[in-house]
């Protein structure tokens, strides 16, 4: 049986790739709004809800096949079995031949590919390892989702923007109610200084996730990072309201306040978002980010040893989502000033 038929059959839609060697990649952009990718073959019968919903439990009276993915916090697609539970189905068509070893296993292959990346998520090296990795596998199965999104994942955190966008069109057009390519690409104009590009897509990916608050959130943060503040607030205060308990929105609007020279709202916001369990344990239902942004309040009002325990929460989780944007060998160096800081003011005190 072929993998994909593990999978749910389906085909990758009719690109020209000499299409975006004919233009200069500033019209890329506008070619996405005005000519979307189109799906020339018939979508297959209940594929695009294998990645719905995302919290790993099945749709009520929607059957799933052996196969089925999940999108992990960093946003690359991990292969799982029936119902998203366990093990992905070992594949026994498509071969895959890695530094002189050969797999049929595409599941396998495709989840260690990712565990090796998020050994240290922001190494360069690392990401290049993992491209090629899903590059061999892509060539293997062109058809397979995870090689494909996957690929275009590390194309964007590579900076390689054009291919990025050309391989989330062929994803988009496999899964289309799948929001995940329209985010990307809306990222990947964003480093394109699209505006136009950047609204369409990350409203359509709303569109296809409203009760999500991840776009909601990157239309924020866009607003903000471009110095549109009003839309900003609008955004982020709409996304508070839908989604009270989300500590992306709470620090979206805590850096909003900071941009306005409002250090002592942000900080209380930032503080009231709970880190830690009953017990005293680490929770995992909040976004690290919020550690690097205490980290820099606490170290411009000299608090330099609660500013140092911050940077440490960080460089203790190197495969979370904060480093797909963020070096961890700056963040080492900043935690070396720290040290000397916070031993300089206790002989000081």
């Amino acid at each position: 049986m072929h993998d994909r038929n593990r999978y749910l059959s389906t085909r990758t839609p009719l690109l020209n790739r000499r299409l975006y060697s004919c233009f200069k990649i500033s019209l890329l952009a506008l070619t996405l709004i005005l000519v979307p990718a189109i799906n020339v073959f018939p979508e297959s019968p209940g594929f695009p809800d294998l990645l719905v919903p995302e919290d790993g439990e099945p749709l009520p009276g929607k059957p799933t096949p052996d196969g089925t993915f999940s999108r992990s916090r960093q946003d690359f697609i991990i292969c799982t079995g029936k119902d998203f539970q366990g093990p992905a189905p070992t594949g026994t068509f498509s071969t895959i031949t890695w530094q002189g070893n050969a797999t049929d296993d595409v599941g396998r292959f495709n989840n260690e590919t990712i565990e090796e990346l998020l050994q240290d998520l922001s190494n360069q090296k690392n990401r290049e390892i993992a491209l090629q990795r899903f590059e061999v596998g892509l060539k293997a199965d062109p058809q397979f989702y995870p090689f494909l999104y996957n690929s275009a994942r590390l194309n964007l955190l590579l900076r390689n923007f054009e291919e990025a966008i050309r391989l989330f069109q062929r994803a988009s057009g496999l899964i289309p109610r799948d929001p995940g390519p329209n985010m990307n690409i809306a990222r990947a104009c964003e480093e394109l200084q699209d505006h136009r590009c950047v609204m369409h897509y990350y409203r359509k990916a709303h569109e296809l996730a409203p009760l999500r608050p991840d776009a909601l959130f990157a239309l924020g943060v866009y607003s903000l990072e471009t110095d549109r503040k009003p839309q900003a607030r609008i955004y982020l205060k709409e996304g508070l309201n839908q989604f009270p308990d989300d500590s992306r929105m709470k620090i979206g609007m805590a850096r909003l306040y900071l941009s306005s020279g409002d250090k002592l709202r942000a900080r209380v916001l930032l503080e009231s978002i709970p880190t830690e369990t009953l017990t005293g344990d680490r929770r995992k239902d909040y976004d690290l980010s919020l550690h690097y942004y205490l980290a820099d309040i606490y170290r411009e009002s000299r608090d330099y040893g609660r500013a140092l325990n911050q940077i440490n929460i960080l460089l203790e989780n190197p495969g979370d989502p904060f480093f797909l944007e963020n070096n961890r060998s700056k963040l080492e160096k900043e935690k070396e000033v720290l040290e000397r800081l916070a031993k300089a003011q206790s002989v000081s005190d």
